[in-house]
């Protein structure tokens, strides 16, 4: 019984930074979850922070409208 307490102790302690690196994992790959992991991100890498900025900058553009006159749009 006295082994027990310290060990759950530990096992408590280590499954957070685990459940974060599950999480990071999942989230990269499915590309959802930038929210969540956005702070982390910030400090430990800004410039994969700020390049993350400015591809969702270029996202929100939309296609410029074509002018009445202008020919169709090939594929």
């Amino acid at each position: 019984m006295t082994v027990l307490g310290p060990l759950l102790q530990v096992l408590a302690f280590l499954s957070v930074p685990a459940g974060f690196a599950w999480f990071a994992t999942r989230a990269r790959r499915s590309g959802s979850g930038h929210s969540l992991m956005a702070p982390f991100e910030e400090i430990w890498d800004p410039g994969a922070h700020r390049t993350h900025l400015e591809v969702q900058v270029r996202e929100d553009r939309r296609a410029p409208t074509p002018s009445p006159g202008d020919p169709p749009a090939r594929a």
